[in-house]
């Protein structure tokens, strides 16, 4: 009768360890595929991330502060460090370029 419940219990442990293996790598592939459709902006010399939140915030819905913490996450960059010609990922679909550039 023991191990009987052994074998249940091992069932159990290698059906969540599955799971949980197969819910991550979802994750990270939504993740990684989102990214796919956004938007690469080149900055500007006086450009900041708060004026680039400015200018396209019709096309998101991130609060100001939001959408710095993504940009500055997704970029691995500090807001305060941007300089001109350096080039920032921002949550903004791609076909949002042709839009926002009339």
């Amino acid at each position: 009768m023991e191990k009987r419940r052994q074998g249940g219990w091992s069932f159990v442990i290698v059906l969540v360890v599955i799971i949980a293996i197969m819910g991550s790598y979802s994750y990270v592939k939504a993740n990684s595929e989102e990214n796919i459709d956004y938007m690469n902006v080149k900055i500007e010399e006086g450009d900041t991330l708060w004026a680039l939140y400015s200018k396209y915030k019709e096309h998101h819905t991130y609060t100001n502060e939001g959408f710095v913490q993504w940009v500055e996450r997704n970029n691995d960059v500090r807001a305060e460090a941007l300089k001109p010609g350096d080039t920032v990922l921002i949550p903004v679909k791609m076909d949002m370029k042709q839009v926002a550039s009339k």
